[in-house]
């Protein structure tokens, strides 16, 4: 019998706010995750307005592709004007930059910054493995349910644990024990962890290499 397995995607949102003194006429400029997906929100101040918006995204910060384009006249006198773009297609595995461009007025400053995250049949993934004395632990979590990680290392033996309701945990190396040997302290080369649900049930586990 041959098993599909489906590939769960995660993003990780870095910044949710930004937009620079000469954009004022926004009130605010998001980015939401949502499953494989980036939405983009924002707000026209009252008694602003613009002629077109463009939505441009980059994986350099530096060179920005236009993914979007809203036309004629937005913003208005009367109310605040609220506007929702949704980028189906987001880079895997690049941190995915979003600006804005309001008519004349330039692009939004800082742009928005967003990791996106490809999680395999695992169901979690470590960035970076191996690593160098930290990184951090994604995994599947979309209704922000809290969850424990615990790691072991190469005798079986707790070395870290933590508690989170993000989708991601974040570790360092130099927090966990050192296995004595002959009286001597060595630092390990592989852990292995498991992510426990509110239900005390595995959800996933996986190995944590260290390059150093």
């Amino acid at each position: 019998m041959k098993i599909s397995i489906s590939i769960i995607t995660l993003l990780f949102v870095i910044s949710i706010q930004a937009f620079s003194q000469h954009n004022a006429i926004l009130s605010r400029f998001q980015a939401f995750k949502d499953k494989n997906r980036v939405i983009l929100n924002w707000t026209i101040r009252q008694g602003n307005s613009c002629v077109g918006i463009g939505i441009f995204r980059s994986t350099d910060s530096i060179h920005f592709e236009t993914i979007g384009e809203i036309q004629g006249i937005c913003g208005s006198f009367d109310a605040a004007q609220n506007f929702t773009f949704i980028d189906e297609n987001p880079v895997k595995n690049k941190t995915n930059y979003y600006v804005l461009e309001l008519g004349f007025s330039g692009k939004t400053e800082p742009p928005l910054a967003v990791e996106f995250i490809e999680i395999g049949e695992s169901k979690s993934k470590v960035v970076p493995n191996p690593n160098n004395g930290s990184g951090t632990i994604y995994f599947f979590n979309p209704n922000n349910e809290n969850h424990t990680l615990q790691v072991y290392d190469s005798q079986g033996k707790h070395a870290f644990i933590a508690k989170s309701n993000q989708d991601y945990f974040s570790f360092s190396l130099d927090n966990m024990e050192e296995i004595e040997i002959a009286s001597f302290n060595f630092p390990e080369s592989k852990y292995s962890y498991i992510i426990i649900n509110q239900a005390n049930k595995i959800i996933t586990s996986g190995i944590i290499l260290s390059a150093r």
